[in-house]
């Protein structure tokens, strides 16, 4: 370690002692936390930034925070906390920010704002929120529990009058735990509840009356089920069919296929349901969709016998629940690949720009031009192409062939088949290091595969005035056996390790792992490989009619395909009566992706559906 080094390191030693988080300019790390609800008194503290040299703390009721809730100007870089002697008030949701002025004395780097809720002695926080017009009908209600308390006594009805007055018919009893299972609810319906927090001296905390709309469910899917007649896709029928029960049913053609194959050989699905990946209750739909061909769009449609009349009670919404194939990015497809000669040919503008920027070994970093990266990702149906942007102010290469990793390269780990497993299968993960000025690929000492993983492999490095650029092609044949079809996971990450004055390696940084082994491959991200379709593949739902009138609603987020967490879609019901649906006579739902009046080719994946319901409007209290 040299002079500089050394002395970095102990002014961040003095530094951290004083408060300081090194490398954020910021003020950091808030405590209370972020959003903490059990906060008794108003004593405020935090992280300084690394550039501060005085501090202003503002504190109000609202995030809107200005001259006004200026409470402490200038506070010197070490004292970093301010106490609010006027007191908190329990229940009340205050806000706080702590600006940085740096050692100018004029530049501010304004924090972000925080806040936290002193503990009250009623119970708060309600889940359904209050005014929730989404509650299921057999909701489990849940509050946070007033300061003190050790018990709860519970008020539930539709009448408010009768909880706030207590009556009998609302009372249902005391719990010792701060939540209540209402049972099944009708639907459509505003319910009252109130929790009264009692302590253990059996003082009693009259607690707010809150309110809840039930919905009406659609589907919740939690009664499907792996035996003929109850299975998910004999109710929600995909391009597949059934043939049992009698007479079955040839399915609707499209591309779609409703619930997960229990029957292939080696498959893990023990389930039709879907029971991992769920929003409420233990089941969800998963439909996959395969636009690659005709009739290049996929439907899952689910048909009642009887008319269903989604106008009474005010009803004005129809909701679903959507998560897509959680993934990192997706590798577009091009017809004309890259020439492999480390330069940016014009073709690299379709794919995105990924950051290699996480330091996860060695030393600290001076900045981005010490050691940093970005990539991009191409693929054809024989390779998988990367272009890999290194910034790096000092390359060096000088160790012998078998300790590449202590020199200046990168490294690409793929997991061929998306196993995350916990550690390498010794069949398709692989890991692929190219060094800055050496000349081949490497055969990684540390994680050793065949040398024909290696065929095919080509790449070209050239200097840049930042550091250097990597291009690579991969052959898809060695890394999952056969050419590559669209709607295919991979495990990926980039890597860039950093030497600046020979001997061990000083850095590495990586795009996805941020701790823990390189060779993990569960702890690597994951994309997809995409066609490049102009956007066809969009989610869409249809209603039609008895008279048989269809209308179409198409899904404003265009990513919602690929959410990795479930998304609230919520549809007004008058968007498909101005289509002409008849709303009182609705005979059959379709949930599709692609483009059902104007057909093209599109790509493939998994899609996961939860709680459909329709709401009624919550009453104005």
């Amino acid at each position: 370690m040299g002079r500089r080094v050394r002395y970095l390191v102990l002014v961040g030693v003095v530094l951290g002692a004083c408060g300081v988080c090194w490398g954020q300019k910021k003020a950091s790390a808030p405590s209370p936390a972020d959003g903490a609800t059990d906060v008794i008194v108003g004593l405020l503290q935090w992280k300084a930034g690394s550039t501060a040299l005085f501090h202003n703390v503002y504190f109000g009721v609202t995030p809107d925070l200005g001259p006004a809730q200026l409470v402490s100007e200038r506070l010197y870089f070490t004292v970093t906390m301010y106490f609010y002697l006027a007191g908190v008030v329990p229940g009340t949701t205050y806000y706080w920010r702590v600006d940085a002025i740096d050692k100018d004395g004029v530049t501010v780097y304004t924090g972000d704002v925080w806040s936290f809720t002193a503990w009250p002695f009623t119970s708060f926080l309600p889940d359904p929120k209050d005014g929730s017009n989404t509650a299921a009908v057999s909701p489990l209600l849940k509050w946070l529990a007033g300061r003190g308390a050790s018990k709860h006594h519970v008020y539930l009805g539709d009448s408010k009058a009768a909880v706030t007055d207590g009556a009998a018919e609302a009372d249902k009893g005391i719990v010792t735990d701060p939540n209540y299972a209402a049972g099944e609810l009708q639907p459509l319906t505003t319910y009252y509840w109130r929790v009264d927090e009692v302590a253990a001296d059996g003082k009693v905390t009259a607690g707010n009356v809150w309110s809840f709309t039930t919905v009406l469910p659609v589907d919740d899917f939690e009664s499907y089920t792996n035996e003929v007649g109850s299975r998910v896709f004999q109710t929600w029928v995909d391009g597949w069919g059934y043939s049992e029960p009698a007479p079955g049913n040839p399915g609707n053609g499209t591309g779609a296929s409703v619930g997960h194959d229990i029957w292939a050989a080696g498959t893990a699905y023990t389930s039709i349901a879907e029971t991992t990946i769920v929003r409420g209750g233990k089941q969800s739909m998963p439909l996959d969709y395969n636009n690659i061909n005709a009739p290049y769009y996929s439907e899952a449609e689910r048909t009642w016998t009887t008319s269903q009349d989604w106008t009474a009670n005010d009803v004005n919404m129809l909701t679903l629940h959507v998560q897509g194939l959680a993934r990192d990015i997706d590798i577009p497809s091009v017809t004309t690949p890259p020439v492999i000669d480390g330069k940016i040919d014009d073709i690299w503008s379709i794919a995105s720009i990924q950051t290699i920027g996480t330091k996860i070994d060695g030393e600290a970093l001076t900045g981005p031009g010490d050691c940093s990266g970005q990539f991009r990702l191409l693929y054809d149906t024989d390779n998988l192409y990367l272009l890999v942007d290194v910034s790096d102010d000092v390359l060096v290469q000088d160790s012998d062939a078998a300790q590449g990793w202590l020199d200046d390269r990168i490294e690409v780990f793929i997991d061929g088949d998306n196993s995350k497993n916990a550690a390498q299968d010794g069949k398709n993960d692989y890991q692929y290091c190219f060094r800055w000025n050496h000349g081949q690929v490497e055969v990684p000492v540390e994680w050793y595969l065949p040398p024909n993983s290696l065929t095919g492999v080509n790449y070209g490095i050239a200097n840049t005035p930042s550091g250097y650029l990597v291009e690579i092609k991969l052959p898809w044949l060695t890394m999952i056996g056969t050419p590559v079809p669209v709607g295919k996971l991979i495990g990926i990450d980039v890597m860039i390790d950093d030497d600046d004055n020979g001997g061990d390696r000083d850095s590495q940084v990586s795009w996805h792992l941020s701790s823990g082994s390189p060779h993990t491959p569960s702890l690597w991200g994951t994309a997809m490989v995409v066609k490049a379709t102009g956007g066809a593949d969009r989610l869409y739902v249809a209603l039609r009619d008895a008279s048989n009138h269809t209308g179409t609603v198409v899904c404003p987020q265009a990513d919602i395909l690929a959410a990795r967490q479930w998304v609230e879609w919520g549809i007004p019901l008058s968007d498909f009566a101005a289509a002409g649906v008849n709303l009182s006579a609705v005979r059959k739902m379709s949930i599709g992706v692609g483009d059902r009046a104007n057909p093209v080719a599109g790509g493939t994946g998994p899609l996961y559906i939860d709680d459909i319901y329709l709401t009624r409007p919550a009453p104005e209290e």
